[in-house]
């Protein structure tokens, strides 16, 4: 699954953004009540937590998330801070997700 909407970021969020956002995670789903989503959790992070790690992603990411065209748009808004257009990174993502079925 996308780790921006796992981590309930934008795409667009800073390095800080997404620490802030990565530690507030963990704090709600510690390893030893959640192991499994502590896990989700911390992939995501490991996926999106520096820039080198956010263009890997963008580059070399191929499965897309979700199982249906109306989830992925769901999970993408709710990533989002304020409704706004999709950049064109996330609108590629997007794609990706809706291709699924």
């Amino acid at each position: 699954m996308n780790p921006y909407v796992i981590l309930r970021v934008a795409p667009s969020a800073t390095d800080a953004e997404i620490r802030r956002t990565y530690l507030e995670a963990i704090r709600a789903f510690p390893p030893e009540r959640e192991p499994e989503q502590f896990q989700k959790i911390a992939h995501a992070y490991g996926q999106v937590r520096d820039e080198a790690a956010r263009l890997k992603y963008r580059l070399f990411d191929q499965t897309p998330g979700g199982t249906r065209p109306g989830e992925a748009l769901s999970a993408f808004c709710m990533a989002a801070p304020a409704p706004a257009p999709l950049d064109f990174e996330s609108m590629k993502a997007f794609l990706r997700l809706c291709a699924t079925e």
